[in-house]
């Protein structure tokens, strides 16, 4: 389970926001591109193993306490976990938009 705070929970609902918007502030443009345009399938993408390392990796940087720290510790993640983290981010931010949009077909 990940805990936040109400500072953590709006620089995460504004990140979300930008990047619902086309804005990803958090990732390099050339590596969302490769990582994104890669389709991988959700029951293969969302193990149980991989599931417990996105709430490891999404705890850790929500912990990071600015925009500079948060965006660093993306900078700083191996290939794997950088991936895992874009995939989850982006299935998150899939979802918001999902949830906000008033008319569904």
């Amino acid at each position: 389970m990940i805990y936040i705070n109400k500072t953590q929970l709006k620089q995460l609902e504004t990140l979300l926001t930008q990047s619902a918007n086309g804005i990803h502030l958090l990732f390099d443009k050339s590596s969302l591109s490769k990582i994104l345009s890669e389709p991988t399938e959700s029951d293969e993408f969302f193990t149980f193993e991989n599931l417990n390392r996105v709430q490891a990796l999404l705890g850790e940087f929500l912990q990071q306490s600015s925009f500079e720290k948060k965006r660093q510790f993306v900078v700083d993640l191996d290939n794997d976990s950088y991936e895992l983290l874009v995939r989850s981010y982006f299935n998150i931010v899939e979802n918001t938009v999902l949830e906000s949009t008033k008319e569904k077909h």
